[in-house]
Order: structure tokens, then C-alpha cells, then sequence
């Protein structure tokens, strides 16, 4: 009997120790283990920190070479070396791209380089309408080009000029069909020539409101002085006073 009742200290001695060993190991893993999460989280977060800090780091040196780019534009620009600012223009918009990097100063320089084209093509047609001859070739040539705002009146100035250089040119022309028809040299032909190209000359004064030349008063003189002068022209044609 004495045995039993020790037996069942001991039994109870043991869950007692057991309960005690076994709720001490379970605070101990349950610390451990929030530990090793609370180490892992902090890992975590450095490297977060330090992935952020080489985005940043990344960020600041293409943001310089970005910068860098467009100071180098800006120097050829300068230089007039359009070729290597376009080059460095495409390497921008790359940049630019791929960090979203704002573009508007690169498209500031490219749009400077295309009005400094259209003025370099405009001023050379311009000199090129010293030469009335050429009208129908500088007008064509200007009308090619676009009507921005920064080159609109240089544009407009030049086609008006060519407008001019027609007139007198037809004016030259219908004079130079009187003088042929004076000669005898086909004089009815050259007769209706010049009042073909009198009649152009005279309705492009008027639509473009240019400056009438004094040799119109001589040229529609002669053209009535060769009409009433020949027999076959005053049969066969209205009086040019009529016209």
C-alpha cells in the first residue's frame, strides 16, 4: 500500500516536472521562433532599403547622363553640327524612356535645328529670286515648306516676291511679242501673244495688288498701233480698246 502511494508521487512528481519542462519549451520555441521572424523581417527590410538606395543611386547617375546629353546637344548645336545633335537626340530618348525622364528640352533643340533649316532654304531662295525668271521654281520650293509660325512672314515675303517677278516677267514677255510683231516676224501671232500675256500680267497685278509697271501705258500703245496699223488685224480681231 505504502509502495502504491509512492509510485503515485512519483507519477504525479513526473506530469508535474513534464508539465513544467513542456510549457517552458513551448514559450521558449514560440520566442524563438517570433525572433527569427522578427530577424528575418528586419533582413528584409535593409535589403529593401538597400535595393531603394541603388535605385536611387541608378536613378542620380542617369539623371546626370541624361543632363550630360543634352549640355553635349547643346554644344553641337552651337557648333551647327546637326548631325551629332540628332545622334545624341536618339540616345536621350532612350534615357529618357526607360526613366521616364521628360524629353521637352531634346525637342526644343531638334525644333530649333528644323526652323534653322527652313531659314537656310528660305534665305537661299530668297536669292535665287533675285532672278525673276526663276519664280515658278522658288514658289514651288517655298510652298514645300511648312507655315510655322517662327518662318511665316519670310515664307510669305518671298512667295508674294515671286508673284512680282511673274508680272514683270509676262510684262517683259508681251513687250518682247510687240517688238517681234513690229519686226514683221509673224505679227499676228505675236500680236495675240502679247495680248495673252498682257491680259495674265495685268489680272495678277490686280489679284496680288502689285505695283503696276509704267511700261503697260507703252505696251497697250503699241498693240493699238499695230492693230489699226494691219489690214488682217482689224478685220479679224475686236479693238483692243474694247478689251
Amino acid at each position: 500500500m505504502k509502495k502504491s502511494k509512492n509510485l503515485k508521487k512519483k507519477i504525479f512528481i513526473l506530469i508535474i516536472v513534464a508539465g513544467i519542462f513542456g510549457g517552458s519549451w513551448f514559450y521558449y520555441n514560440k520566442y524563438r521562433t517570433e525572433k527569427l521572424k522578427r530577424l528575418a523581417e528586419e533582413e528584409k527590410r535593409k535589403q529593401e532599403e538597400l535595393e531603394k538606395e541603388r535605385q536611387r543611386k541608378l536613378l542620380e547617375a542617369k539623371q546626370k547622363e541624361f543632363e550630360n546629353i543634352i549640355s553635349e546637344m547643346e554644344k553641337y548645336f552651337k557648333e551647327g553640327d546637326y548631325k551629332k545633335v540628332k545622334e545624341l537626340a536618339e540616345q536621350g530618348f532612350m534615357v529618357a524612356k526607360q526613366y521616364n525622364f521628360s524629353v521637352d528640352k531634346i525637342n526644343e533643340i531638334l525644333n530649333k535645328i528644323t526652323i534653322n533649316t527652313y531659314i537656310a532654304k528660305l534665305k537661299n531662295l530668297e536669292k535665287e529670286n533675285n532672278d525673276i525668271y526663276k519664280y515658278f521654281y522658288v514658289r514651288t520650293e517655298a510652298l514645300k515648306i511648312p507655315s510655322i509660325s517662327e518662318i511665316a512672314k519670310l515664307k510669305s515675303k518671298i512667295i508674294d516676291k515671286t508673284y512680282e517677278n511673274e508680272y514683270k516677267v509676262k510684262i517683259i514677255l508681251a513687250n518682247k511679242a510687240l517688238d517681234d510683231a513690229k519686226k514683221g516676224i509673224e505679227p499676228s501671232y505675236n500680236y495675240f501673244l502679247s495680248r495673252k500675256f498682257y491680259a495674265e500680267a495685268k489680272k495678277l497685278r490686280e489679284s496680288k495688288n502689285i505695283k503696276r509697271e509704267k511700261i503697260e501705258e507703252e505696251i497697250i500703245a503699241l498693240q493699238n498701233e499695230l492693230y489699226f496699223s494691219s489690214k488682217v488685224l482689224y478685220k479679224n480681231t475686236i479693238p483692243s480698246s474694247l478689251y
